[in-house]
């Protein structure tokens, strides 16, 4: 069913359909229950309202990590990641990624480090950083099947990451004991 708006605030002209539970709803809110062949109102200012909303997916709102609802439901938003949740970015505290570069300078040819998609900020620069060369291992290796290798490549990752989560607490400790030494 459709009437016309006569309501206060509504404008002229404006059709607003009945749904199934006989709220008055504007079309961009109203939605085609196929299983019942109704109308249901997707407005959130009536009671009792005609919909229920229900998450089965989610994600970190910061580092859009996924999550499954029953962890996000436990974990009452904040990101659980295994490195301890998002970091953030010293300088414009924007959540920060972890980056594997190729280093020429040093002894090391691939190092893991933070880096700041906003503002370019790399943790490089104090120090918070460590070697990933044990990718190298698993890159070009023909004795191995792709499926291993991709195994092997992600056991690396997370070894790795979690080495520089240890640096980056660490160099978090030792500037808090240098703080209290001042104090």
């Amino acid at each position: 069913d459709m009437v016309a708006a006569d309501t206060k605030g509504s404008p002229k002209g404006a059709v607003l359909y009945i749904d199934h539970a006989r709220h008055l709803t504007p079309l961009t809110l109203t939605y085609h229950a196929t299983a019942s062949r109704q109308l249901t109102s997707g407005r959130s200012d009536i009671i009792p309202p005609s919909t229920s909303t229900e998450v089965e997916t989610a994600y970190c709102p910061r580092c859009l990590t996924f999550c499954d609802a029953a962890s996000a439901s436990t974990s009452l938003g904040v990101c659980q990641k295994d490195s301890g949740g998002c970091k953030d970015c010293p300088l414009c505290f924007s959540p920060v990624s972890i980056s594997i570069d190729k280093q020429s300078s040093t002894e090391t040819h691939l190092i893991c480090h933070y880096i700041c998609g906003h503002c370019s900020w790399s943790s490089k620069d104090c120090g918070v950083s460590v070697g990933a060369d044990k990718l190298l291992e698993y890159s070009n290796n023909d004795k191995m099947d792709e499926q291993d290798a991709e195994k092997q490549r992600v056991a690396a990752i997370s070894e790795i990451t979690k080495e520089l989560e240890n640096c980056f607490l660490q160099k978090v400790s030792e500037r808090n004991q240098e703080g209290a030494l001042f104090h």
